[in-house]
Parts: structure tokens; sequence; C-alpha cells
């Protein structure tokens, strides 16, 4: 038996992303990306972080899991064909993990960019979509979606659809 306990490989993983933005007034354009063991435990550690670093943060989290085994695949071939490897694994690996392919699931975003709910929520009715989760932002709202027809939905100018990336949790700082 060894000394060490055996921890659970997942197979899929969220990942949070903080963000510092030169449009908040930001020096320069910063991202920290952390793999989610414990929702709450690294996202109050995360934002223990963006304290100790100052300025203003927006901190997301992916909208669909990321696939352990597919971003794997991705890494160890990045590793092969890389010349000259700076010695972030770590970096990487997180890198891996967000790439467009490494998906494990497949929701979309809506970014609505109302701050009027009644308008937002006219949306789900008008064009038939089943909404999972929808969260407010400081400029309106995320809906995560179900994937569904976007003909319609892409024509609206305060719509803006994407199929893999990252919903709002909370904005940190100033």
């Amino acid at each position: 038996m060894s000394n060490h306990e055996e921890r659970p490989r997942a197979e899929a993983v969220d990942l949070l992303l903080a963000f510092s933005r030169k449009k908040d007034g930001q020096s320069n354009k910063k991202c920290i990306r952390v793999v989610i063991r414990d929702f709450a435990l690294d996202l109050a550690i995360l934002e223990s972080r963006l304290k100790v670093l100052g300025g203003e943060w927006r901190i997301h989290a992916t909208v669909n899991k990321r696939d352990v085994k597919k971003a794997k695949k991705w890494f160890l071939h990045k590793l092969i064909d890389t010349d000259i490897f700076d010695g972030c694994l770590d970096s990487l690996w997180r890198t891996a993990l967000l790439q467009k392919e490494n998906a494990a699931e497949h929701y979309f975003l809506l970014d609505i960019d109302t701050k009027n709910s009644r308008q937002a929520f006219e949306l789900s009715n008008k064009i038939a979509i089943h909404i999972e989760k929808w969260i407010k932002t400081p400029n309106g709202f995320h809906f995560i979606t179900k994937p569904f027809d976007t003909r319609e939905i892409c024509k609206l100018p305060y719509v803006t659809l994407i199929r893999d990336g990252y919903y709002f949790i909370k904005k940190i700082g100033k």
C-alpha cells in the first residue's frame, strides 16, 4: 500500500478564468486560469489572489466542461512538437484544456447586452430556446442554452452567440 491517497481522476473539468482588461482601466491585459476541483474553495482562493494583485478583475467559468482525455492528447502532441520549452507545464496544461476541440459538452452562451430583463427573457419565448442557466452580468445577461437553430437570434443587434466560451461569475476590485 502506498503512502499517498489515490485521487479519482475526473473525465471532464471546468475552469475559472480571471481577466484584467485595459477597457476597465488596467495598464495591461492579464488572465489567470484555474482548474476547478472544488468550486467554492477554488473561487475563494482565486478571489484572495486577485485582491493581493489589486486592480479590477472579472471572474468567469467555462460554459462547457473540458474533456481531460482529449486535452491530454493535445498536451502530449504540443510537448513533442515544441522545439524550445520554457518549463511552464501547468500553463500548457490549462491551455490544452481550453482548446475548442477539447470541449466535453456543447452548450451555447448567449451574451445579451441589455439591462432590460423583460427584453432578455422574451428571447426564450420568441425563439423557443431552453435556458439551462442564466447569470446577470454588468452589461446584461449570460444565458447558457442547449444547442438550437441560431439563425433568428444572430439577427438581433444586442445578442452575441458564443459556442464555447466563459460565463460571468463576479467582479473583484474597484
